[in-house]
């Protein structure tokens, strides 16, 4: 009965409140994709019980006051002709005690690998317990409306706890074996079909496999969806990874490949007659209708790509690809916010979770918006100020749009970067902003053009710094080596500093064959790069033997060799035939300070104002250019 085969994937957004109700912002969320042409959207992560989850901001369905809530939700989506699906989860193990004053729980007594606490495991009674905290939840999900429910048995939680024999160390009933291990959720299945009815419909989210040594293997998964589809489960719904491991592919990010998890689950899907919906970095309309046309899955879930690009399944139905907005799996804005504790948004999606208040609505006044800089912050700026009706020009100095987001896709696993300059180009163009490239922005020239609307987008510039032996011409910085304006770097390299800049320059030059040494000042390196990104960062690192040298600062460039300084002293590192600066950089405040009191309106928007990333930058020219 659904519409298309387009599902909105369960993710917990940070959007909710901390009583378990489903707030207004999280409600828009929602409804931004039922607008976009989505059949079904699964809400993450509803709580079954009280006090037993990680953050205190998860939804709840522990109580019949909430229906009330859900019956509006329900009413709101299905209006938009978008079926409602609770995801109804306990998570065990990774509860914390300082938001809940509870204990966690877990199949067998542990220290969680998530929070580093102590759980006990679960009497037999309390699992009983929790069966019928399951069905009662999925009972009060049908009388609000919900079509349907989803059992969450992934992430961690409590009950891929028992799933896993990673974490499941029982030896009554419900461990040891394969069936042992299976006994809870099947219960949980069988106590919400008894209690909900026969015909209400109810998902398991399973693995394909745990990614980890000892836990549980895609053949192993074979064996249990068929018990789960016996039990009453009416489709499966799979991820992959045990939760707790770093690599695991909950929400993996650009590094772990397109469809990662598909060819897993493909290997599953003959096992069981049930429909399967299949997750994970599912970008491109193209890619999702190969996968159902080759059956290997029946539903396309997806997550961050609608959280990217609400307009998804519109776009994809119109055949509009060139005006798709694809998520990159950068993991910026979406996953390592909420690892931050602020609700989630999206690198060139900044209207995530703003979706009403950044709804852009018509001038009263069209007005000549100059926009100097056509960096992601220049370019949303002058995107949002030409559908507020503005007239907009964009002016930059380069021979083509992008700024420093040009070299940011240079480095290796960050092909995908280049959507994001694509799409807006695409936009600029579409939207009829007039662009003059390799134009250099003076105070003159922008006072010639006569703008009723100054938006300084120029940037920032790398920052040399002048140690002892760097003015010679075998030293130059990341920025010019990511833009190959250096012809020969010879072979052995040392870089400068071991922040994200550098360390992807590290990486590019290790992947060329160069010999690479990181020195880095402070404790550890790249703290720019989010937990899922991180560990194959690491990784590659490894396979080209980049050495890294932390807590060590450059004093000298000698003809004896890089001269550094640590806590023991000065020592000689070696000699390299290269040297690459990674520190930093300046804003570029000249023309603001120049034009201040000039031009009415000015406003200076990304690493202009202050030097940071992508994110902040996109974030000030969709603030900013609302205001105009």
């Amino acid at each position: 009965t659904l519409k298309n085969r387009i599902m909105q994937a369960p993710m917990v957004t940070r959007l909710g409140a901390k009583d378990g109700f489903m707030t207004p912002r999280e409600k828009d969320f929602y409804l931004r994709r039922a607008e976009g042409g989505i059949a079904l959207a699964t809400v993450g992560n509803c709580t079954i019980m009280p006090n037993v989850q990680p953050e205190g901001l998860y939804d709840g369905i522990w109580d019949d006051r909430f229906i009330p809530t859900w019956v509006d939700f329900v009413e709101a989506m299905h209006k938009k002709d978008t079926r409602v699906s609770l995801q109804l989860c306990h998570v065990g193990s990774q509860s914390h005690f300082h938001v809940t004053n509870t204990e966690a729980v877990a199949p067998s007594d542990m220290v969680s690998p998530v929070t580093g606490e102590k759980c006990r495991a679960l009497t037999r009674d309390e699992i009983a317990e929790i069966v019928e905290h399951f069905a009662e939840a999925a009972l009060r999900a049908k009388k609000s409306g919900v079509d349907m429910v989803e059992i969450q048995g992934v992430q961690g939680f409590l009950v891929q706890n028992f799933m896993t024999p990673l974490f499941n160390k029982r030896t009554d009933e419900y461990g040891g074996s394969l069936e042992g291990r299976m006994k809870f959720p099947i219960e949980i299945v069988k106590r919400i079909k008894e209690k909900a009815g026969t015909g209400y419909p109810v998902v398991f989210r399973m693995v394909a496999s745990d990614l980890v040594e000892g836990g549980v293997t895609v053949e192993e998964a074979k064996l249990m969806a068929p018990m789960l589809v016996e039990a009453g489960a009416d489709a499966l719904h799979f991820t992959a990874g045990a939760g707790h491991h770093l690599r695991h592919l909950g929400m993996p990010p650009v590094d772990a490949g397109r469809g990662c998890i598909v060819d897993l689950v493909a290997q599953i899907k003959p096992q069981v007659s049930v429909p399967v919906m299949v997750v994970q970095r599912i970008v491109d309309p193209e890619q999702a209708e190969e996968i159902l046309e080759t059956g290997k899955a029946d539903i396309v879930s997806l997550g961050r790509t609608l959280v990217c690009e609400p307009d998804w399944a519109k776009k994809a139905y119109e055949g509009d690809l060139e005006d798709l907005r694809r998520c990159i799996g950068c993991c910026q804005g979406c996953y390592d916010e909420i690892r931050a504790g602020r609700s989630w948004t999206c690198l060139y999606n900044p209207e995530v979770g703003k979706e009403e208040e950044y709804r852009i609505r018509k001038a009263a006044e069209s007005k000549k918006v100059l926009v100097v800089g056509g960096g992601l912050g220049g370019l949303e700026s002058a995107r949002v100020a030409a559908l507020k009706g503005h007239d907009v020009t964009i002016f930059d100095e380069n021979d083509r749009l992008g700024g420093q987001w040009i070299l940011a896709c240079i480095p290796p696993a960050k092909e995908e970067y280049v959507e994001v300059t694509r799409w807006y180009e695409h936009q600029i163009s579409k939207l009829g902003v007039k662009v003059e490239l390799n134009k250099l922005a003076t105070p003159d020239s922008v006072l010639y053009f006569k703008p009723d609307v100054l938006v300084v987008a120029t940037g920032a510039s790398p920052i040399f710094i002048d140690i002892p032996g760097a003015e010679k011409n075998n030293v130059s910085t990341a920025h010019d080596v990511l833009a190959g304006k250096v012809a020969d770097l010879g072979t052995r390299v040392l870089v400068i500093g071991g922040g994200l800049v550098g360390i992807e320059t590290a990486e590019l030059l290790a992947e060329q064959g160069k010999q690479v040494t990181v020195v880095e000042m402070l404790d550890d390196i790249a703290a720019e790069v989010g937990i899922v990104r991180r560990p194959y960062m690491d990784q590659r690192l490894s396979d080209h033997n980049v050495k890294v040298i932390v807590s060590t600062k450059v004093d000298r460039i000698s003809k004896d060799g890089i001269i550094v300084k640590d806590k023991n002293g000065y020592k000689n590192i070696g000699k390299f035939d290269f040297i690459v600066q990674a520190v930093g950089a300046s804003a570029r405040q000249g023309l603001s300070e120049a034009l201040k009191g000039k031009i009415s309106q000015i406003h200076v928007v990304g690493d202009a104002l202050k030097p940071s990333n992508a994110l902040v930058a996109i974030a000030d020219g969709a603030r900013i250019a609302r205001e105009i």
